[in-house]
């Protein structure tokens, strides 16, 4: 990407902004460059010149590099030996159907584990946190911090499983960072809010069939919503998998 598109596509984000302000670290080149990936400003495929993207952030090469390392780990860019970084492919509708397939396997056996297991304490901050997102705002910030509720709450229901393999297997999926990058500006994450709390009821309730129903049906609803999307030619597809 040439240092012109780059920087207009830089200061474009919030957290861009948030850089020219105070010492940068290394979580907000992260947010910087989430940013990017989850509204394309960044395209499949574009190399990333950690130098020029220094200079246009007004930082050392350090942190970039160690943000781009972390977005390696969570699958967005791609190194290649004895080259820079690549933005890694979108995945493709077919990838994303054996996601859902599998987190139908393993999600709604968490949600009803998590019924079994839950505090009241716990059950009362999960059907707080599940009313407290889904914004389905259409700019940087608001895209990121959707994906940012949608992944915790899954993880919180994982983690309130009480079953520590279930829970690593979900957290090495990133399936919420590629799901949102794919479909990010298709105003999906406000629909998902009822859906999260109807989960979060039924684990509060002390009911894993129920539990375990709602998370079922928030899966299957969430991959017909997608199918729905690119069915209507509002996205392009991806090259499938």
């Amino acid at each position: 990407m040439e240092q012109t598109g780059l920087t207009h596509a830089l200061n474009a984000t919030q957290a861009a902004q948030r850089l020219s302000t105070r010492q940068p670290l290394v979580n907000d080149v992260h947010e910087v460059l989430i940013d990017m990936l989850m509204n394309h400003a960044l395209e499949p495929g574009s190399r990333l010149n950690i130098d020029s993207m220094a200079r246009t952030l007004g930082v050392s090469p350090t942190p970039v590099r160690e943000a781009l390392a972390r977005l390696e780990a969570q699958g967005l860019v791609v190194k290649e030996p004895r080259r820079s970084y690549t933005v890694a492919p979108l995945i493709g509708l077919n990838d994303l159907r054996a996601l859902i397939d599998f987190r139908l396997l393993v999600e709604p056996a968490a949600a009803a584990a998590a019924a079994r297991h839950t505090s009241t304490d716990e059950a009362t901050a999960l059907k707080a946190f599940a009313r407290s997102g889904g914004s389905g705002g259409q700019d940087s910030t608001a895209i990121r911090l959707d994906m940012i509720y949608d992944a915790t709450f899954h993880d919180t229901i994982a983690k309130l499983s009480g079953n520590p393999w279930l829970r690593d297997s979900l957290v090495h999926l990133r399936s919420h960072l590629h799901m949102y990058r794919l479909y990010h500006h298709a105003q999906q994450a406000a629909a998902t809010k009822p859906e999260h709390v109807a989960i979060a009821k039924a684990i509060a309730q002390r009911d894993p069939d129920a539990a375990a129903e709602a998370m079922r049906a928030h899966l299957t609803t969430a991959m017909k919503r997608i199918d729905d999307v690119f069915a209507s030619g509002t996205l392009e597809l991806p090259p499938q998998g």
